[in-house]
Order: structure tokens, then C-alpha cells, then sequence
């Protein structure tokens, strides 16, 4: 596949050469016979529908990602500035050990909530390349397609064209001639 062109995905702003507002306002002009208008316009619904949940759910999990780490600061700096308890049972050094792998055990789990969430955001991330990836493929084939045809269509008129010439002529030479009408 090849990657998507114009789609650019950034951690806190989502930005796109090609906007929802593009497909929605897109028109194509009919020759011929075309394509059905309300196939055509029903597609570009489809995929702008698409469009729109997909950015929906970054932005959500953005949201989340930001919480998770608002919340890791947080209890950062409630343990940077939580005052050491003392124990008059427990010796002081084995209090403070025992306070600081407690403190290594929050850091470490809000570390692995962080890279969790991370992972699940890029998951999205790219899933979300993908399936505007094939998307992208498959309106590819279909303008190669349309090609095709189009270029079918062309040579069948220039064959027309040439019979048609040389069906003129044929009768313009028979009237130049004289025997034509006997004389």
C-alpha cells in the first residue's frame, strides 16, 4: 500500500490537506453517462461520516492521554511533597526504604498507565491510517477503471469517426463520377 498522501496526524492538533468540508462540497461534473449523482454523493456521505468519527476518536483519546498524564503529575508532586511519617516502632532508615518503594511502585504504575495509554492511541492512530489508507487504494482503482473505460470510449468514436469519413467519401466520390447518372 502505498502511504497516504495529504494526511498528517500530530499528537494535540489534527491536521488534513483534504477536510471533511472538501468531500462534502466536492462536485464532478456529469458527461456521458456517468456515474449514478446519488451513488457518487452517498460514497463521499459515507466517507466524510467515516472521517468525522475517526477524528472524533483521537481527539477523545488526546483528551484521555492528557488526563493520564495530568494525573501523573500530580501524584508526582503529592509525593515530592509528602512529608516523611516516622514511626516510633520503625527505625528511621527503614521508614524512609520503605516510603521510597512505595514512591518507585506509584512512579512505575503511572508510567505503565501512560505507555498504555500511549499504545492504545497509536493503535487507533494507525488503524485509522489504514483503513483511510485503503480507502484512498480503492478510490485509485476505481479512477484507473474509469480510465480505462474512458479511453475504450475515446477509440470507439475515433473508429466511428474514421468509418464515418471514409463512408462520406466513398459517396462523394460517386457523385464526382461521371457515369453516375448515365451520362
Amino acid at each position: 500500500m502505498e502511504p497516504i498522501e495529504n494526511v498528517h496526524i500530530e499528537r494535540g492538533l489534527t491536521k488534513m490537506a483534504l477536510t471533511i468540508d472538501d468531500i462534502y462540497d466536492k462536485e464532478f461534473l456529469v458527461k456521458g453517462g456517468g456515474y449514478d449523482r446519488n451513488d457518487v454523493d452517498q460514497f463521499l456521505d459515507e466517507i466524510c461520516d467515516e472521517m468525522t468519527g475517526m477524528l472524533d476518536h483521537i481527539k477523545e483519546l488526546e483528551k484521555q492521554l492528557d488526563q493520564a498524564q495530568r494525573e501523573l503529575e500530580a501524584a508526582r508532586a503529592s509525593a515530592q511533597n509528602a512529608a516523611p511519617v516516622v514511626m516510633k516502632s520503625e527505625p528511621v532508615a527503614q521508614t524512609s526504604a520503605t516510603l521510597e518503594g512505595i514512591l518507585l511502585s506509584a512512579q512505575r504504575l503511572a508510567d505503565e498507565a501512560v505507555e498504555n495509554a500511549k499504545s492504545k492511541a497509536q493503535g487507533i492512530v494507525k488503524e485509522a491510517e489504514e483503513k483511510a489508507e485503503q480507502i484512498v487504494d480503492e478510490a485509485r482503482a476505481e479512477k484507473e477503471t474509469l480510465s480505462g473505460q474512458l479511453d475504450g470510449l475515446r477509440k470507439n468514436v475515433a473508429e466511428y469517426k474514421k468509418g464515418f469519413q471514409a463512408l462520406i467519401e466513398k459517396y462523394r466520390k460517386l457523385l464526382e463520377n461521371e457515369d453516375f447518372l448515365g451520362q
